[in-house]
């Protein structure tokens, strides 16, 4: 059995928060597949990203999500934008 993955979750009057470890994939492929299901089902989600970039500002993308190939292309920018913060 592997360890436990640390999961934080916060929630507030308004929302549900999960942090994730970054260098866990699978857990994070797990998150994107259920997102995939709701999604499937007919729900729309609507996807606030923030990130830092190289220069160190803040950025903020925002994405309505109705289609599943919608969805696989935002975890295929997500893996990309993960893989260029682990080189920093």
């Amino acid at each position: 059995m592997d360890e436990p993955k640390e999961v934080t979750v916060t929630i507030s009057e308004r929302s549900f928060n999960l942090d994730l470890p970054i260098d866990d994939e699978k857990l994070m492929a797990c998150v994107f597949f259920g997102l995939k299901q709701y999604v499937k089902n007919g729900s729309s989600i609507k996807v606030r990203q923030a990130y830092k970039t190289f220069s160190g500002t803040q950025e903020i993308v925002t994405k309505v999500i109705s289609r599943t190939e919608q969805l696989a292309e935002w975890g295929k920018e997500t893996k990309r934008i993960i893989s260029a913060l682990r080189k920093l």
